[in-house]
């Protein structure tokens, strides 16, 4: 008993000294997001959940730290049912120019959101951690962000799948111009001992370079930027083809906002960009699939109800038009990160 208690003193001691300290964090969500409409792109359907994902931790340094939680999403209307508990387990290290985390970690920590042709609402949802390895940089005219991403640990069961992501962006000193690009690699493979060749090897790439402007500062409103960009995907599917399926579109984007309104719209117009994705999903393709059109218009018009330092409550309405489909989205977002 004894040396049970200078073990504990020992453990006590050694986290409250300046060396090592203990971290905590606690991010909440609750969404309702109904859709209406044609379905032939998404589900006409409605999601209402709540995400809750606490985490504690170690300070080991100024800039390292590990950590380990859960991320428990709940469907609400459904008691129990449908509840799924993933784990939260990472090292992350920080310093003024680079940053990298290794394990399951929050997708919160990347500079900016995915767009929506590498990644979709639904995915948004319901997978809040990257799982693998993140490496930042960041300087005072722009940033890289490159991760990878273990969906899937090949089993009897489950097909090997990952995605390999980089993201970075460049903007001249005060200067309204930028420019970035996205990459993605998307690999699907086998089960373990796949003796009967039931499953193929899929890869699918999207490079897209962009340009930019941020006029925020050059008129009334708090934010306003305009990007345009080049979309180009190639896709194949080792067991039922030999050659490259290729697509090559452009985008726009328009992004504003003024005090607590706000207004984004994206256009998409070219080649076909998931031409597997009848045939996978979302077991391959991580973005929307209204990119399986060659004319995808999303139209994004939100509120902000409060904005306070820990919780935001956001209504919004998206607008989805393609060549052949519509559908309309009624959203209303409450996330609360201490």
């Amino acid at each position: 008993m004894r040396n049970h208690l200078i073990l504990i003193s020992l453990l006590f001691a050694a986290l409250t000294s300046h060396a090592i300290s203990p971290t905590w964090a606690v991010d909440f969500e609750s969404v309702f997001d109904n859709s209406e409409g044609d379905a032939s792109y998404s589900d006409s359907k409605t999601w209402f959940f709540t995400r809750l994902s606490p985490e504690v931790g170690l300070r080991l340094s100024s800039e390292s730290r590990i950590a380990g939680g859960v991320v428990w999403f709940q469907p609400i209307g459904c008691e129990w049912d449908g509840h799924r508990v993933s784990p939260t387990l990472y090292y992350r290290f920080e310093s003024p120019s680079w940053k990298f985390s290794g394990g399951m970690f929050p997708r919160t920590q990347l500079r900016e959101q995915l767009p929506g042709f590498l990644w979709s609402d639904s995915l948004d949802y319901c997978q809040a951690n990257i799982r693998g390895a993140l490496l930042q940089w960041s300087g005072e005219k722009g940033f890289v962000d490159a991760y990878i991403d273990w969906r899937g640990m090949q089993t009897r069961r489950q097909r090997e799948a990952f995605a390999v992501v980089a993201h970075g962006q460049w903007r001249p000193r005060n200067g309204s111009f930028f420019t970035g690009a996205y990459l993605m690699m998307n690999h699907l493979a086998r089960r373990k001992d796949d003796v009967d060749n039931l499953d193929g090897v899929v890869d699918n790439f999207i490079v897209s370079p962009y340009a930019g402007l941020d006029l925020s500062r050059s008129t009334a409103l708090d934010s306003l930027q305009i990007r345009v960009g080049v979309v180009a995907g190639l896709d194949r599917d080792r067991k039922f083809e030999s050659s490259w399926r290729s697509a090559l579109g452009g985008r726009i984007e328009l992004a504003a906002g003024w005090r607590w309104l706000g207004l984004k719209n994206t256009l998409y117009a070219g080649g076909r960009l998931c031409p597997l994705y009848m045939r996978y999903g979302s077991l391959l393709y991580q973005g929307s699939p209204y990119y399986q059109s060659k004319f995808y218009n999303r139209t994004d018009v939100y509120v902000y109800f409060l904005r306070r330092k820990y919780v935001t409550l956001t209504g919004a309405l998206d607008f989805h038009v393609t060549t052949d489909a519509f559908q309309f989205n009624q959203r209303l977002m409450l996330t609360v990160t201490l």
